[in-house]
């Protein structure tokens, strides 16, 4: 009998921090759905952010291939448009069609029928439990008053400087009424895992099932965040400091169990169900989050590790394991895999001898305050880039400036005149794999 899949996407959650690949967050739940499930060491992002690395995921295309990314002048929800009218067949469409129930829930205003992901979904609920959404009027204020500033500091300053006192009252008060919310939820530590469980356990099961999860409690904001440090430091103003940024990502680890709690949750549901040993079960993420590691904070337009490494734990129908293969896995193979077990196979479509991953420029919509900073960022994230992993070895080239960004053998990083021969070939592979696309190779 065919198995009801279940997919969940952690969204910018990096590999290296789990308790299960040997990181400080300690991963009870998954190391318990380990001993059913493979656990794969070598899984890369196709993108560094939420967008384009999703829809690889759902329609087995890489970047370059689906054309749904971000350029110098398309950034964000401006992708909508393409992905509308995308032709490629996503993985909710091949369950449908061979009469599958099917079911996305999602608390990332990113992967959600505003930016077309429920095309192939019989339902798909979109989440907000952000205290701004509890109070939509408090919403429509922030709206507004991000264009002035990236802090309550600035933005109360700009209001004052134009005499707009009634508007300064409005948003005192907002600012007021959300941080109770703040104090008295567990928000940004939930960020609606809880709800998505709910609606989870209770959801209608048909015959044969595909449910797709996404949990945005990885992402930013964490406990402690201010925007405008953020800013600050992504527009070259001021550099974030070496402390906050290592408290942060202890807040992130915090996050990563408060995560695998809940996936716990998830795992329980099933069996409670009676559906888990008929269940292919695949946890993993779309990107991962920097904090400082490069001298850059959380995730956009750059390809190292932190951002591109990710996990993926897939429980396959009544726990069956396959030999460990050499090579790497991309969420690009996992449309062609889960077809693979559905009539029967093994996990060899998976892992291959080599993964990509592609980033296009920068994303960010700059808040009110820093738009002088404009030509700043331009000028530093504007850059198509692309890695390739083969064998022990990572590249990076920036296609932009045509110059080879970074070359990594077993994760640590050599020069890449000591390995000529080797950047030659995965030059070529960049080569093949890039296509007709314009991007500028370096010379070796």
């Amino acid at each position: 009998m065919a198995p009801n899949v279940v997919l969940i996407v952690c969204d910018t959650m990096r590999k290296d921090v789990l308790g299960l690949y040997g990181g400080e967050a300690r991963t009870p739940s998954l190391r318990l759905l380990a001993k059913d499930a493979m656990v794969y060491d070598n899984a890369i992002a196709p993108s560094p952010w939420t967008y384009p690395s999703h829809v690889s995921l759902f329609t087995g295309l890489y970047p370059s291939e689906h054309g749904v990314h971000e350029t110098a002048k398309v950034k964000l929800l401006g992708l909508t448009r393409y992905h509308r009218v995308l032709k490629a067949k996503r993985l909710a469409e091949r369950f449908s069609e061979n009469g599958y129930s099917t079911d996305g829930i999602s608390t990332n205003v990113m992967v959600s029928p505003f930016t077309a992901f429920d095309i192939g979904f019989q339902s798909f609920v979109s989440l907000d439990s952000t205290p701004k959404a509890k109070e939509k009027w408090a919403s429509e204020v922030f709206s507004e008053a991000r264009k002035l500033g990236s802090s309550p500091g600035a933005i109360a300053a700009a209001l004052l400087k134009h005499g707009k006192f009634s508007e300064l009252y409005r948003y005192t008060k907002a600012w007021m009424k959300i941080r109770q919310l703040e104090k008295v939820s567990d928000y940004p530590l939930d960020k609606g895992a809880h709800m998505i469980n709910d609606i989870f356990a209770n959801s209608k099961w048909g015959r044969h099932f595909f449910k797709f999860i996404n949990f945005v409690e990885m992402h930013e904001p964490y406990i402690g965040y201010k925007p405008k440090e953020t800013w600050d430091d992504f527009t070259g103003i001021r550099q974030i400091r070496k402390s906050k940024a290592k408290y942060l990502k202890r807040q992130y680890v915090l996050e990563a169990e408060y995560l695998d709690a809940r996936l716990g949750e998830i795992v329980n549901t099933l069996k409670r169900r009676g559906v888990y040993d008929d269940t292919m079960l695949i946890i993993t993420s779309d990107h991962g989050q920097a904090f400082d590691e490069h001298g850059y904070m959380y995730h956009n337009t750059y390809l190292y590790d932190e951002i591109i490494r990710i996990p993926m734990v897939i429980k396959y129908p009544n726990s069956k394991k396959f030999p460990k293969k050499s090579g790497y896995q991309s969420l690009v193979n996992i449309s062609n895999l889960i077809k693979s077990v559905m009539e029967g196979g093994n996990d060899g479509a998976l892992t291959k001898e080599t993964a990509f991953s592609e980033a296009y420029g920068d994303v960010t919509i700059l808040p009110g305050g820093y738009k002088d900073r404009r030509a700043y960022v331009e000028n530093k994230y504007e850059k198509i880039r692309k890695a390739v992993y083969k064998d022990k070895f990572k590249l990076t080239v920036n296609g932009t400036d045509g110059t080879i960004e970074e070359f990594l053998e077993n994760g640590k990083s050599i020069d890449p005149k000591y390995r000529r021969d080797i950047v030659k070939k995965l030059l070529r592979e960049l080569a093949e794999f890039k296509g007709k696309e314009s991007f500028k190779m370096p010379e070796v």
